[in-house]
C-alpha cells in the first residue's frame, strides 16, 4: 500500500517507478472506476489507499476517468501517455515491447 504523500516521496527522490491502472468497477450509471498501482524494481506492488482509514482499515483510491484519473497522472503518475482500449482497460507498453521500468520521473519544479 502507498499513500499520496509516499507518491510524492518518491518523485520527490527521483526513485525509478511506474504506475499502472486496474478497472475495479462500473458506477450505477455504467462509468468505469480504476486503482492506482506503483510499481518500483525489487519491491512489491502497491496499491494507493486513502490517507483516511476506513472502518476495516485502508481502502484503496479510486478514480473516475475523468477528471480523477486524467488529474491524478498528471500530477502523480510517471509521465507514460493515457490511452484506453474499447474495454475501458488502459495499457502501458514500453516503446518496443516490453513493460520495463523508466527512468525516475523529471519534474520541472523539483
Amino acid at each position: 500500500m502507498i499513500t499520496i504523500d509516499g507518491v510524492k516521496d518518491l518523485i520527490g527522490s527521483g526513485v525509478d517507478f511506474r504506475c499502472r491502472y486496474e478497472l475495479v468497477e462500473f458506477t450505477d450509471d455504467g462509468k468505469p472506476r480504476y486503482q492506482c498501482v506503483y510499481l518500483r524494481e525489487g519491491e512489491p506492488e502497491a496499491i494507493l489507499v486513502s490517507t483516511r482509514f476506513g472502518p476495516y482499515g485502508p481502502e484503496p483510491r479510486l478514480f473516475n476517468i475523468w477528471p480523477g484519473l486524467f488529474k491524478h497522472h498528471h500530477e502523480f503518475g510517471d509521465g507514460r501517455t493515457l490511452c484506453f482500449d474499447s474495454d475501458y482497460s488502459i495499457p502501458f507498453d514500453a516503446p518496443g515491447g516490453g513493460d520495463d521500468l523508466r527512468s525516475g520521473r523529471k519534474r520541472q519544479n523539483n
